[in-house]
């Protein structure tokens, strides 16, 4: 038989708390039953109520731009949501049963009261959110991590105004890298590569991917037809002009952030073949993340209108990238990308607009 208290001291809230403080809020919980399949609670709704989970098996999922991501699952024993308790939070996440599950609940009103009753009961959770103030730096730290995130794509969406074709093409890219990176680190020979961090990265810094344009003349930019060879020539220094604007960067502080964001301007238009550029790499010899941006990159460029070009469908689309896969692109990775073309398909459709 469970001891609820015992489950109640894995919170943060209750960790320091003593046994008494643990009998009254374990008598104010109420069991509730949920269904397999039933949403316990969405991100971004205010939370009025913390969960014991009994029994069973819930999944805790986050909206990450790209698309959703599990986090984690949660068997008996855990004990989630109960920030509200304090401060009616908006969830961070949605949690969703996977089996029939039981858990306990305790209402924010009913905490309330026994913060209002009993001083001692209030003073033993004051004295354990004083314990979490003490994590307040690197909240912080996460704040100021978003700003730089948010930072770094309006950067991004200012060069790449310059061109009026564009539309969404930031926006798109972008999810297209981290779900096809979400996709690469459950398979076999990528999965080595790829962590957590590095699809949050991906996703963050490959709308720099063409900075280095704010370096091209307009008249080549802009221009409504085919360029010329030199024209062509000129255009494609944008790879290694980006590529030394983020190495300025770098040099003053030294994060894999910056060096990610260096691999992708510079070499996201090299091919698995090493008739790309700049440096004509070829193969494993080109970064794992600037073959992602390439597939990335050129998916979008075909589903999209250009002045030289209609938009191709997503059915020719695929076919050109099944037919250029081992010549343009990683072979294995382009496959991976089309077993899981339709949630590509979903991302161009919901992202149509700038």
């Amino acid at each position: 038989m469970f001891d609820i208290r015992e489950y109640l001291k894995r919170s943060k809230l209750f960790a320091d708390t003593d046994q008494a403080v643990l009998d009254q809020v374990a008598s104010r919980m109420q069991t509730v039953v949920y269904e397999t399949g039933v949403t316990i609670f969405n991100e971004g709704e205010t939370g009025d109520k913390m969960f014991v989970l009994t029994s069973g098996e819930a999944s805790v999922v986050k909206e990450m731009g790209w698309g959703k991501r599990e986090l984690r699952r949660m068997g008996p024993g855990e004990v989630f949501g109960e920030m509200a308790l304090i401060t009616l939070a908006k969830r961070t996440a949605t949690v969703r049963t996977l089996a029939r599950t039981e858990c306990l609940q305790l209402h924010q009103q009913d905490f309330q009261d026994l913060m209002n009753r009993d001083p001692h009961f209030a003073q033993c959770v004051a004295r354990s959110q004083a314990k979490r103030l003490q994590d307040s730096d690197e909240r912080t730290v996460q704040d100021l991590l978003q700003s730089y995130q948010l930072l770094m794509f309006a950067v991004a969406k200012l060069a790449d105004s310059r061109d009026p074709e564009t539309g969404a093409h930031l926006t798109r890219t972008r999810s297209y890298c981290a779900l096809l990176a979400e996709h690469l680190s459950r398979h076999t020979k990528y999965q080595s590569m790829i962590h957590p961090g590095f699809i949050q990265s991906i996703y963050d810094v490959s709308p720099l991917h063409d900075i280095g344009k704010v370096a091209i003349k307009d008249y080549i930019l802009l221009k409504p037809g085919k360029l010329t060879e030199d024209e062509y020539e000129i255009m494609k220094t944008h790879a290694v002009r980006g590529a030394e604007t983020i190495q300025a960067v770098e040099q003053r502080k030294d994060l894999e952030i910056f060096r990610m964001a260096y691999r992708i301007c510079r070499f996201h238009h090299e091919k698995w073949n090493g008739t790309g550029y700049p440096d004509k790499l070829a193969g494993e010899a080109i970064p794992i993340e600037a073959r992602i941006m390439a597939l990335a990159d050129v998916y979008d460029a075909l589903l999209s209108k250009r002045v030289y070009k209609p938009p191709m469908s997503y059915q020719a689309t695929r076919e050109e990238i099944q037919r250029c896969a081992g010549t343009f692109f990683d072979p294995e990775m382009t496959q991976v990308m089309l077993d899981h073309i339709d949630e590509f398909e979903d991302v161009h459709k919901k992202n149509q607009e700038s």
